[in-house]
């Protein structure tokens, strides 16, 4: 009996990751234009993306920034995730040549 161990769409969760990162900076930077918290990390923000400031316009810029942070980090997560995976079950793949017995899971069956 073993383990079934499902892939990743890199692309998926690339995408997933890039909506809930440019959400939240929209949600973020719309929240600093109406006086409430955050502040400071928005301003932290203008030095570091392009186009980010307390405006409508600057809002919406961020949450394009964040959208392609998001998603080129969930691109790369679950590529690694993926290439683990692969390593780890090497049974149907074959980029890796050595064996790991951490990877290998051991499945007690009751008696």
């Amino acid at each position: 009996m073993g383990l079934k161990r499902a892939r990743l769409s890199a692309v998926a969760l690339g995408v997933a990751i890039g909506f809930l990162k440019g959400g939240w900076m929209l949600a973020l930077c719309l929240s600093v234009m109406h006086g409430s918290a955050g502040k400071e990390l928005v301003a932290l923000w203008t030095g570091f993306y392009p186009g980010v400031d307390e405006t409508m316009k600057g809002a919406f810029m961020a949450a394009a920034w964040g959208f392609l942070c998001g998603f080129f980090g969930g691109l790369i997560l679950g590529w690694i995730y993926n290439l683990c995976l692969c390593c780890c079950n090497r049974s149907h793949c074959n980029c890796c040549k050595t064996s790991c017995d951490t990877c290998n899971p051991v499945i007690v069956e009751k008696k």
